[in-house]
């Protein structure tokens, strides 16, 4: 999601969830050490094969990257800043296989002081290369667009920019138990996840997140389950950072959408 002048939704820009401050924002610079995974496993010569090893967290990134490419899910976002100007509910569903999505997006926006809130609904449906999308307000019905990204965290497009990647204590979800994952979005990588709301490849001059750090939970079927992200933002000079939680369901379950009116 990405929204500007504390007013505005720019619609079908689900993609980006990251920077939509107003006025405000920091820094913080995203680590760089080497990756850190599981330590390799000693094994019998006779008993344990190299199939049965344990993952590693890395590889188990790969496997929900691929998984998330190629079925459909269902998720919830919520998206808080620390300014308290901006809460924005997304509920989407995509389908990459038949590479359609859609989305209904519910963002309140105001000033610094909390002053003028308003509340801006977006709607946007895809269907292969079409791109449709609405708001209210200001209204105007349904106007087609340029396609953007169908998922709001890519994982196939962000795995060479993972660093710093720990294990942490899995979690029930939604009636399915996971394993968790922290890890740092490097430099390169967030300017990618960047540019997936901007439309267009951004440059260190443009760039308002200045570092991500995201916990992940994988459950059976590498299906990811939960995903939370912390974006350090700075624009005009000034700090903020931005959080967002994705709630994964209904994997597998397709999408048959048709042209809006």
């Amino acid at each position: 999601m990405h929204i500007q002048s504390g007013k505005s939704i720019l619609i079908g820009l689900l993609f980006s969830l990251a920077p939509f401050m107003l006025t405000a924002c920091g820094t913080q610079q995203s680590a760089t050490a080497p990756v850190k995974t599981s330590p390799t496993v000693t094994r019998s010569p006779t008993k344990t094969s190299a199939a049965k090893r344990p993952a590693t967290p890395l590889s188990l990134l790969a496997l929900a990257a691929q998984t998330q490419a190629t079925q459909p899910v269902q998720m919830n976002i919520t998206i808080t800043d620390t300014l308290g100007n901006a809460h924005v509910q997304i509920s989407s569903a995509v389908d990459p296989l038949n590479k359609e999505s859609e989305s209904i997006d519910r963002a309140t926006l105001s000033g610094l002081s909390g002053a003028n809130s308003s509340t801006v609904v977006g709607k946007t449906i895809r269907i292969g290369q079409h791109y449709w999308g609405e708001s209210t307000p200001p209204g105007g019905g349904w106007h087609e667009g340029t396609v953007q990204h169908t998922n709001p965290f890519l994982l196939s497009e962000l795995l060479p920019y993972i660093v710093n990647v720990y294990a942490v204590a899995g979690q029930f979800i939604r009636g399915h138990s996971t394993r968790g994952f922290t890890a740092t979005l490097d430099k390169k990588g967030v300017r990618v996840l960047e540019s997936f709301g901007a439309g267009r490849s951004i440059n260190p001059a443009q760039q308002i997140i200045m570092s991500m750090v995201f916990t992940i939970w994988i459950g059976s079927a590498h299906h990811i389950r939960e995903l939370h992200l912390t974006e350090d933002c700075v624009q005009d000079g000034h700090p903020y950072q931005v959080f967002e939680k994705i709630v994964y369901f209904h994997w597998g379950r397709g999408l048959h959408l048709t042209n809006p009116a």
